[in-house]
């Protein structure tokens, strides 16, 4: 490629000059030696090198992580695809690109916040008891989404409101035998308020919460379906007749398994989700399930904080959006 030194020994000027016609600088050149340096630039093909850095300051630039280095394949997983989804449309119609990660590290985000091209970052995964230290130590602003409530930004659900209507409805179809399963060996985060609502609802039929009744999933996938095993073979002697499970990933996961190991859905034994993803749906039989509306979680994330951003008043630090019933198949009414 012809460089501007070259031009400007070809047509006898000064690399300065055909520099300034490069860059646009013409004010005090004559028309005469403007047309002639720019003719040359076209019938040499010289094309003007951008550096690096150039491009950089014409990127503003959003980190988005999924702290969830446990799960497997995390965009596999229809939340967080569809969450990611809607937080790249959103941040496209504000200008910025997303610079998306997994971490394993808190540290690993922290460094990418401080690069100067970075304005502010969404983070999915924290516990809330760690997000409000990390964003005094981010410097910049941060929302999170799912972290729970506290002195920082956050966007999640009704969950409280989600565990308590699907555990009614299940107690209003006559089971009074219900396990717990979710994926975390204690009820944390934003499946606390699940474990909550489920724990309240049975209290309002005069049914103590028992520790047995809630099981762990593990993340790997072998030690997961093995628990489901275990879980099936012991259901009938144990008296279960419906299961609560905190996310439908992992309920249609059951499904399957319980068919294999022949305890039936519904018939033997009715299943409840959380999410109405696509799962929900695939499951035969179709999901009973709480269906959350994520890509407005990721449209509200990016919403708040551009604002924050831009240096807006906010009246609210953390909201919830909205969750819904949905009844399908899964559960049977076991009345009479």
């Amino acid at each position: 490629m012809i460089t501007i030194k070259e031009i400007a020994s070809i047509l006898g000027l000064s690399p300065t000059t055909v520099s300034n016609v490069v860059n646009g600088h013409t004010e005090k050149m004559s028309n005469v030696t403007r047309q002639r340096i720019e003719e040359a630039l076209i019938q040499y093909g010289f094309q003007k090198a951008v550096h690096q850095e150039e491009y950089g300051k014409a990127l503003k630039l959003i980190s988005v992580d999924f702290f969830l280095s446990s799960k497997e394949n995390v965009f596999m997983d229809p939340f967080c695809s569809e969450l990611l989804n809607a937080i790249c449309m959103k941040l496209q119609e504000s200008g910025r690109y997303p610079v998306c990660g997994i971490p394993k590290e808190e540290e690993e985000i922290c460094r990418k916040l401080q690069a100067r091209n970075i304005e502010g970052g969404i983070v999915v995964g924290f516990h809330p008891w760690e997000c409000e230290d990390f964003v005094k130590r981010a410097g910049k602003p941060v929302v999170f989404v799912d972290c729970g409530e506290g002195n920082y930004d956050n966007v999640g659900i009704a969950d409280y409101k989600g565990g308590r209507e699907i555990t009614e409805f299940m107690l209003k179809q006559g089971h009074r035998k219900i396990a717990y399963f979710c994926d975390k060996k204690s009820p944390v985060s934003s499946t606390f308020e699940r474990f909550r609502g489920y724990c309240d609802a049975l209290e309002s039929y005069g049914i103590a919460y028992n520790n047995k009744d809630y099981y762990y999933l593990p993340d790997d996938r072998h030690a997961r379906r093995e628990a489901l095993r275990s879980f099936a073979h012991n259901a009938r002697k144990e008296g279960y007749t419906a299961v609560f499970v905190v996310s439908d990933f992992l309920a249609n996961e059951a499904i399957s398994i319980f068919f294999g190991e022949g305890l039936k859905v519904p018939e033997d034994i009715s299943v409840a989700g959380f999410d109405d993803n696509v799962y929900a749906r695939l499951s035969r039989p179709m999901l009973t399930t709480v269906r959350q509306f994520v890509a407005e979680k990721g449209e509200e994330a990016v919403k708040l904080l551009m604002q924050r951003i831009k240096g807006e008043e906010i009246i609210a630090k953390s909201f919830k959006l909205p969750v819904e019933l949905i009844v399908r198949e899964s559960v049977r009414n076991i009345n009479g």
